[in-house]
């Protein structure tokens, strides 16, 4: 039996919260006694003298890719259902400028974002002044992520969700621990390198700074007195604010172009009963019933791809449980009906002197039913002639001719 990863998210959201708060404390103070709430700490491992961040945060990857591949191992973790539930799709280019964004972050301020937070809780000015820049800009990029180049730029180089010993073509039972093996042996090696390169620029160390004084008090004094408003305010029933709206449609035609040639951009949920899903649906779609759909956590979801939902018929309204979802919401135009009709039925072959319009859409439908259905394409229709062919000639051409 595998682990519930998704538990938590689902329809013991308020006990995953409690959870999460405790780890995060647990985590949090694992920092700051490990000297990660000092931006001089942190920085240091740009200037070579002091590799404990990098050597921290190495053993800490390395240890728990190591304890999910045991778990794998034994049966207990389902490492496909781990990734669908706690970690993003790869969006190449986004990432990329993202990641060399955060580096220039943490080099300037001495913190990345979670660091921050622990030198704020613990009193420091600068941790304090780096948390609201984190805010600030993520609240300035939410607002923006959605309008024109940006827009486009946030979805460019989608992936989908990647695993490395796929992309290295190795067999699916051994290609992790093969993967761990590789990667703890990389992370020896870099260990070994960071001794190395420590011990070379040991003279380089400033003198310790003093501590923060009367102005570190009064932040961490600040900081838990929001503490204690927001467990109290964890207490108030809050609603939701979630209404039933339409839903934006999407026919069968736009689907079937997108289950074929960007399947990673479209996250396709069939509502229908969970026996006729079973029996037939849309390729890579996920069979939810529609009591069920709370459980999938889609408001903590990224939003990153579009959700497109699969009824028997029309849905006239996104059920409250999707409504949450921070992409676009979708439903299938005709619901399941429409999809038989065009995606899984050859059409019926065009008669001969078909239009060029015609004629590519006709191959257009064949294509999709032959793909998605495994159905054998009919024959194209003939060619419209000018003239009917003349009567064939015979003899004088030797051998079996008459």
């Amino acid at each position: 039996m595998t682990l519930p990863i998704w538990s938590l998210s689902g329809g013991q959201h308020e006990l995953g919260l409690l959870v999460g708060v405790a780890i995060g404390f647990g985590f949090g103070f694992v920092l700051e006694r490990a000297g990660f709430g000092r931006a001089q700490k942190l920085s240091a491992q740009f200037d070579g003298y002091d590799m404990t961040v990098f050597k921290v945060m190495f053993t800490a990857v390395v240890t728990a890719m190591l304890g999910t591949i045991v778990l794998g191992g034994l049966g207990v973790l389902d490492y496909r259902a781990l990734v669908e539930h706690a970690a993003s799709e790869t969006f190449l280019w986004p990432m990329i400028l993202g990641g060399l964004a955060l580096g220039a972050g943490f080099v300037v301020s001495g913190y990345c974002p979670g660091t921050s937070y622990v030198a704020a809780a613990s009193g420091k000015v600068d941790g304090m002044v780096t948390v609201l820049g984190v805010v600030a800009g993520q609240l300035a990029y939410a607002g923006l992520e959605h309008r024109g180049w940006l827009a486009r730029f946030h979805a460019s180089g989608a992936h989908g969700r990647l695993f490395l010993y796929d992309l290295l073509h190795l067999p699916a039972r051994a290609g992790a621990p093969m993967v761990g093996l590789a990667v703890t042996a990389m992370a020896l090696g870099c260990f070994i390198g960071a001794e190395k390169l420590e011990s070379l620029l040991a003279g380089r160390a400033p003198a310790p700074a003093s501590p923060g004084g009367r102005a570190g008090r009064l932040v961490f004094g600040g900081m838990t007195a929001f503490a204690a408003v927001a467990l109290a305010a964890a207490a108030l029933p809050i609603d939701s604010g979630v209404r039933p709206v339409a839903p934006g449609r999407l026919g069968a035609e736009a689907l079937a172009r997108r289950v074929l040639e960007r399947p990673w951009a479209t996250r396709v949920i069939d509502v229908r009963p969970a026996a006729d899903c079973a029996a037939r649906r849309v390729p890579g779609a996920e069979c939810v019933a529609l009591d069920q759909l709370a459980a999938l956590g889609l408001a903590d979801e990224s939003g990153a791809r579009d959700l497109v939902l699969v009824g028997e018929g029309d849905l006239d309204a996104v059920p409250p449980a999707a409504s949450a979802y921070p992409g676009h919401v979708l439903a299938l135009e005709g619901g399941w009906k429409a999809w038989e009709s065009y995606a899984l039925t050859p059409p019926a072959p065009l008669a001969p002197g078909a239009a060029p319009s015609e004629l590519e859409q006709y191959q257009l439908r064949v294509g999709l039913a032959s793909a998605l259905a495994g159905m054998k394409a009919a024959p194209l229709p003939p060619a419209a002639s000018a003239a009917a062919p003349g009567p064939r000639k015979g003899g004088g051409g030797g051998g079996c001719s008459g």
